[in-house]
């Protein structure tokens, strides 16, 4: 599957990420295995609303402002929520495992791009 855009490829890394753990921790324990889920998903979101909203092209600067601004603080709440939700309802949790997929992945964010900028360099060299 090829996606276009950088950032949509930075949110499809961690969801693939976020289900490969999840399901090879379904071995291991289903607790686990859920907790990375949601850990993974806590950030995935957030970060594909944040996504959206910065898709969207404007010439005028104040319009891509706002579209950043409000894309952040909708990051933000979606964010806030899901801790809310998942620490509320969510019982069993294996907290460790949660916060430790939800840093991995927001982890993600810093990586891909470090990848991809890699690999365009080696392309240059190749040709």
């Amino acid at each position: 599957m090829k996606i276009k855009a950088p950032i949509y490829r930075i949110v499809f890394v961690q969801l693939a990420l976020t289900i490969i753990a999840a399901l090879l921790l379904l071995f291991i324990d289903v607790v686990k295995a859920y907790s990375v889920l949601l850990g993974g998903l806590t950030c995935v979101l957030p970060n594909f609303f944040m996504a959206w909203r910065m898709g969207r092209e404007s010439a005028n600067p104040g319009t891509a402002l706002k579209y950043l601004v409000r894309g952040e603080l909708g990051k933000l709440a979606i964010t806030a929520l899901l801790f809310a939700l998942v620490f509320k309802w969510v019982v069993p949790l294996e907290a460790a495992y949660f916060f430790v997929a939800l840093v991995c992945i927001m982890l993600g964010n810093i990586f891909v791009p470090l990848v991809e900028a890699q690999q365009a360099k080696n392309k240059i060299v190749d040709l």
